[in-house]
């Protein structure tokens, strides 16, 4: 086609395609759970730590797997001759190649291993618990938004009270007293309102914190609360912590480690070999051959190393048992936090809503139409907002028990 530049077509193409994408990506504010767990594990601080811990294992299993270095000995001088009294350089070469019995370098092998195993498990429980911990920080940012919500909602209400109450009062219809109420209640919700505010304000730098302050000061967050359709069971729970459980995986790798290593203090008994090649360069003759070092185990043959290597494998075993009672224990704990969270949350949207949704519709016609005076209303509307704040909170806790629930499970069956 005539006049067609391909440059030009490709530049296009980025700003019309790839510019956009990028101008969002730098201008979103609004983030879901979603994309909070995602930013979460790139971006926390501690993350580098248990990587950085991960790689230095992984250097271990380098150094597990070398060969000892071959070892050079030169020495050098001048010689005499007995019989012709002749002066000359003389020099000695000696290389010795270390051999180190297969067994040992065989169960070091294996130790480094299982240790990168269990840092690897390590890095795996460190991302449950860091999800777990944004999840909480995300549905308590949640919580306080609808509070915020319930706040600015009073808030308008009592206004228009303290207006209804001087139109009242002007008119001879309601005491002098009623002004001065609703002008308190006024300033109270005004007070609400402001410490919901700074609630939030607390709460988005909690959750900020734990991607490592990665989003803007004005960034927000959009979801909902869901009451779970299933219902876990605590068998189940126990069930899938005991065998998955990334705690459990590492006290076991680490014990694996701990036998490798004792085997390894048992195999080090039998001593290493030098082989050794030498050359001797003397003034009356030149000599050259071959030999072995071996040192002999007769005095002491590692029997510290050995028994302190055992402790350390039956500590090691300890901890495996150790770890899953205190999760056991963990589990059990956080299921009835759970099962009760779920009771509250029944109460509330069998009736308890309901009810003082209805409360409040009656007292305001009632108040509207002088059948009752505006502290009978105000109290009315106390309850209302209180119980929907026990509502979310009651909410809040399930959420923050189910992930807790799936921190110390390993995850929550599926």
């Amino acid at each position: 086609m005539k006049g067609f530049r391909p440059s030009i077509s490709v530049a296009l193409f980025l700003m019309i395609f790839l510019i956009p994408g990028f101008v969002t990506a730098e201008v979103k504010k609004v983030f879901t759970l979603d994309e909070l767990l995602s930013v979460s594990m790139e971006a926390n601080p501690s993350a580098a730590v248990f990587k950085a811990n991960l790689e230095a294992s992984r250097g271990e299993v380098i150094s597990a797997s070398a060969y000892p270095n071959p070892e050079v000995d030169l020495e050098g001088g001048r010689g005499k001759s007995l019989e012709t009294g002749e002066s000359k350089g003389e020099y000695s070469l000696v290389l010795g190649q270390p051999i180190e019995w297969p067994s040992k370098r065989h169960f070091r092998k294996k130790a480094a291993k299982a240790s990168v195993e269990a840092s690897e498990k390590e890095l795996d429980d460190f991302h449950l618990e860091l999800k777990a911990e944004v999840k909480k920080a995300f549905f308590q940012l949640l919580k306080n938004k609808k509070i915020l919500e319930t706040s600015t909602e009073n808030s308008k209400i009592a206004g228009e009270l303290l207006k209804t109450a001087e139109l009242k009062v002007k008119a001879g219809e309601a005491p002098e007293f009623e002004l001065i109420k609703a002008k308190v209640e006024a300033l109270r919700a005004d007070k609400e309102l402001k410490r919901a505010g700074n609630t939030i304000a607390a709460s988005k730098a909690i959750l900020n914190g734990l991607l490592g302050n990665t989003l803007k000061a004005d960034f927000d967050v959009e979801g909902e609360f869901k009451v779970p359709e299933r219902k876990y069971e605590i068998q189940a729970l126990l069930s899938n912590a005991m065998e998955k459980h990334p705690l459990v995986l590492k006290a076991k790798k680490d014990a694996e480690a701990k036998d490798y290593s004792l085997e390894r203090e048992r195999a080090s008994v039998f001593p290493d070999v030098t082989v050794k090649g030498f050359f001797n360069k003397e003034i009356d003759k030149d000599s050259y051959g071959v030999g072995l070092s071996v040192p002999i185990p007769f005095w002491y043959q590692r029997k510290g190393e050995i028994a302190t290597a055992s402790a350390e494998k039956t500590r090691a075993e300890a901890e495996v048992y150790r770890t899953k009672v205190e999760l056991a224990k963990s589990i059990t704990e956080e299921y009835q936090n759970y099962a009760i969270a779920l009771d509250q949350i029944e109460v509330f949207e069998k009736g308890l809503l309901k009810e003082a949704e209805e409360a409040l519709r009656i007292a305001e016609f009632s108040y509207r139409h002088g059948e009752s005076g505006l502290l009978d209303y105000l109290d009315t509307q106390r309850v209302y907002r209180s119980t929907f704040i026990e509502y979310y909170q009651s909410l809040f806790e399930l959420e923050s028990s189910l992930a807790a629930l799936e921190r110390v499970a390993g995850g929550l069956p599926q």
